[in-house]
């Protein structure tokens, strides 16, 4: 597999994107943790033509002070999908990638093939309230994210001294992650409006998932006509980083 790693402007705004594979294109949208190819990449590219491209603000991309509210982050992903000439590709979104996802998909269902949505923020759930992470410690954080936090993989995703270089993406991505989720990582109107998902959906979610609980992911499934919900006992937040066989394996059988 060839994977290319370019930048290109939408709109005025330098988008770093990474492709790899071949077929129906596979549009993912990250999460503020993992910006970059990850394993699950690998495998879906093994079926699929995946385009990761990288947030506005994220490590590589700009135009991130243009930017107010997830709306026009709706617009760029509209913006990039015309500009690369994405013809209903299937949108896979991760925590804050999975809520931008479903903000696309009740307005632009009828341009996906399928939606997708892991661990993903977004809903209002009354009695479940998602954690802020911004009052957490470094490894308060691995264990809210990860269900094993002691792991090397746990590790190196948050070290408790992270590498030198790695410092000024981390502190962007907090920064984005902190205008559209500070305090309430949700649209209370959203909701309302999941019944306009029309198109065949599979939402997958971590089990012990301690930013997001389970029960916003039955949420998402009754809210969305059709759903399908797969649980993974032994995955906290980011199923797809602990997990990426068993989430690529969920996707490829399942669509």
């Amino acid at each position: 597999m060839t994977l290319t790693d370019d930048v290109i402007p939408i709109r005025g705004r330098d988008t770093r994107l990474l492709r790899g594979g071949n077929g129906q294109p596979l549009l993912f949208f990250h999460d503020s943790w993992t910006y970059c190819w990850l394993p699950i990449h690998d495998r879906l590219a093994t079926q699929y033509d995946v385009v990761v491209p990288i947030h506005p603000g994220f490590a590589g991309s700009g135009g991130f002070e243009a930017l107010d509210r997830m709306e026009d982050l709706v617009f760029h992903y509209l913006d990039l999908i015309e500009r690369l000439g994405l013809e209903r590709p299937i949108l896979m979104g991760t925590s804050l990638g999975g809520w931008l996802a479903t903000e696309f998909a009740i307005r632009y269902a009828g341009m996906l093939r399928a939606l997708i949505l892991v661990d993903a923020l977004g809903l209002r759930v009354p009695g479940a309230p998602t954690t802020d992470v911004f009052q957490l410690e470094i490894a308060q954080l691995r264990a809210a994210l990860f269900a094993d936090p002691t792991t090397p993989l746990a590790h190196e995703l948050l070290a408790d001294t992270p590498p030198s270089e790695s410092i000024e993406a981390m502190l962007k991505a907090r920064q984005v992650l902190a205008r559209f989720a500070w305090q309430f990582p949700d649209n209370p109107r959203l909701a309302r409006y999941l019944y306009r998902v029309r198109c065949p959906t599979l939402i997958v979610w971590g089990e012990r998932d301690g930013v997001v609980p389970v029960s916003h992911g039955h949420a998402y499934q009754m809210g969305i006509v059709g759903a399908a919900l797969a649980l993974l006992p032994a995955s906290g937040h980011l199923p797809h980083v602990e997990q990426p066989e068993a989430v690529g394996t969920l996707v490829l059988d399942g669509l």
